[in-house]
């Protein structure tokens, strides 16, 4: 078969490129394959490697000089891929042969102006489907021919809403379709640019008969009709507003109303006023000359003093309106006096209420919750009751009961019954694992008591290398460290420990440092101290010195530090001729580091440190 040729546009190549860039008009994504020929005057033809766009090609690289912008080229478009054998070319020609019939389209894709001038054949259409638009081809030449597009669904004009052709838009009850042929928002109807009317408001109809007369007070002896105009009255008494129902001639309003001759169509909203003079009190009072009331029996009515709205008495009432009397049984009271410009108004019967005095709080269904919703947590900044820590030396440890206010106090952790957790990961309940993540190693681990407030709000405990950011499990968002444990990896258990109060013991003796020390400041970390947090190491000093009054002395890094002395006190001192060992029991503070700092008067004075224990604040 003849080779087909593609040469719209021109070309430009770099001596040496990879890429060719086109320029005039290729549409290069729908007209070439790979392994098509590409052909430039003067030079000999290269393999395509790829088509990147419309635009531009790749090739393997260019052998011959640059050419320059605007040069022509030919495609021949032999590509092995064009053809797969004689079964899919007969498909084709099939194809082909039932695509030739007049008015066939050529498509246009959206990313294009127009169609592509080397396709179609003569008096055949191009379309757009995404604007609608469309082409004749004459001449060889395509033709704009205008846009056939569907409507699109009526709606209320959106200013920030982009418009395309054939876009319906209503305003004011009229439609209009936007008619121009670039998109836009922020142009309103009737703007003629960018809309045409579609269809107009329609004139406003003829006026329908009144439903109803004027309104007018009740009266005996009076012809009430349900029209259309329907007579519409006041009553006198109560102020409601009826409307007839049943032609009829008035005779007593409450025997016709009762005979379904009015519909209710208005509640008055007057409420009653009284002059009678009354004390205030409980039990049966009667207002008289009551005006302008809309009651019945059984309502619980509160009648105000007018000038002094503080005094009040409320209860549940019969009214007479013919009489117009109120009796009030009067049970709730507030102010004294006797008063005779009462105003009523409608209350609401008192319940028994969802918490009664006598009780004290006892009838809450969620204590917890209650305690927090008071504001109580952020009270009790800090407490913590119970929750003791029991080592004693094997594979688990144990917590106590207790109670202790989380550490952000959102609310309160309670520990009903005492857990016994081991080194594994954790796991909830008694006997399960307490390690919040990782694998278990050699030192302390701070010990946590835990909470989920969603649900049963189940508490347990966690123990963690980290001292203020454990790892909580899912749904735990309640925590508070409650001291710290020692894991030996040696004997697979839990060091033993002695918890009083605040204070942790070790059972045996610690030596941490066994060093000698001179007149400069120096710090120790205490091994025997739980990092992270800071507290008050308890500690056996032992020091020596050959030269006679030595002073030596520890205490806080934080401290500021002086030369020890008897005038700046001490911690020990070496009062013999001879060397002697000093022993002192003291108290320090360290840093979250477990540092202490020592310092001595003289040179090369032995010092040791023995870690007893430590007071832990737990803040």
């Amino acid at each position: 078969m003849p080779n087909l040729i593609y040469a719209t546009g021109t070309v430009a190549i770099g001596a040496g490129a990879v890429s060719v860039a086109g320029a005039g008009g290729p549409l290069w994504a729908s007209n070439v394959q790979q392994f098509d020929k590409l052909i430039v005057d003067g030079f000999a033809g290269v393999d395509i490697l790829g088509v990147t766009d419309d635009t531009h090609l790749v090739i393997a690289k260019w052998p011959f000089a640059a050419v320059p912008a605007g040069t022509k080229y030919q495609i021949l478009q032999t590509s092995p891929l064009r053809f797969n054998g004689a079964q899919n070319s007969a498909e084709v020609i099939r194809l082909t042969g039932a695509l030739e019939a007049d008015g066939f389209y050529i498509f246009v894709r959206a990313d294009q102006a127009g169609p592509d001038p080397s396709k179609g054949d003569e008096g055949q259409y191009a379309r757009q489907p995404a604007t609608g638009k469309e082409w004749y081809k004459s001449g060889g030449v395509w033709t704009f021919v205008g846009v056939s597009k569907p409507l699109g669904d009526p709606a209320p004009y959106d200013n920030a809403r982009v418009y395309s052709l054939m876009d319906v838009a209503t305003a004011n009850g009229s439609s209009y379709v936007w008619i121009n042929a670039t998109p836009g928002s922020g142009h309103a109807p009737p703007d003629p640019t960018y809309w045409v009317l579609l269809a107009s408001k329609g004139d406003t109809g003829a006026t329908g008969p009144l439903p109803w007369l004027q309104t007018a007070a009740w009266a005996t002896g009076q012809n009430y009709v349900v029209g259309p105009p329907a007579s519409i009255v006041v009553h006198p008494i109560n102020k409601n507003i009826y409307q007839c129902v049943v032609p009829h001639l008035s005779g007593a309003f409450a025997t016709d109303l009762a005979a379904g001759k009015w519909l209710l169509i208005g509640q008055s909203a007057t409420e009653a006023t009284s002059a009678t003079a009354l004390a205030i009190g409980t039990g049966p009072k009667v207002f008289s000359a009551v005006t302008g009331f809309s009651y019945q029996n059984g309502v619980r009515l509160r009648a105000s003093s007018n000038a002094s709205p503080s005094n009040w008495m409320e209860g549940v009432c019969l009214y007479d309106p013919v009489a117009q009397i109120i009796t009030m049984t009067v049970d709730k009271v507030n102010g004294a006096g006797t008063f005779g410009d009462w105003n009523f108004n409608h209350v609401g019967q008192p319940g028994a209420g969802d918490l009664t005095s006598s009780l004290n709080l006892a009838e809450l269904t969620n204590k917890p919750v209650a305690v927090v919703n008071l504001g109580i947590p952020p009270l009790l900044r800090g407490h913590l009751s119970g929750l003791k820590i029991t080592s004693t030396g094997i594979a688990s440890f144990s917590v106590g009961v207790g109670v202790a206010c989380d550490r952000n106090q959102a609310d309160m952790i309670s520990l009903g019954a005492a857990l016994s957790k081991t080194s594994a990961a954790w796991n909830p309940g008694n006997g399960n694992g307490a390690l919040d993540t990782g694998a278990i190693a050699a030192g302390f681990y701070h010990v946590f008591i835990i909470r989920n407030p969603v649900g049963s709000g189940n508490s347990d405990v966690l123990m963690s290398l980290s001292a203020t950011a454990p790892t909580l499990p899912a749904g735990y968002t309640l925590c508070r460290r409650i001291g710290a444990v020692w894991w030996s990896t040696a004997s697979s258990t839990f060091l033993p420990l002695l918890q009083r109060g605040r204070e942790f013991w070790w059972p045996g003796v610690a030596l941490d440092v066994n060093t000698t020390i001179g007149a400069t400041l120096q710090t120790f970390a205490l091994a025997s101290i739980p990092p992270g947090v800071q507290v008050q190491a308890i500690l056996t000093v032992i020091a020596w010195n050959a030269a006679q009054n030595t002073v030596w002395w520890v205490h806080e890094t934080a401290m500021v530090d002086t030369a020890p002395g008897y005038a700046t006190g001490g911690t020990g001192v070496e009062a013999s001729t001879a060397t002697s060992g000093n022993m002192t029991e003291v108290r320090v503070w360290t840093d979250t580091g477990r540092q202490v700092a020592a310092r001595s008067a003289t040179a090369n004075t032995t010092f040791r440190l023995v870690t007893r224990g430590w007071f832990d604040p737990f803040e």
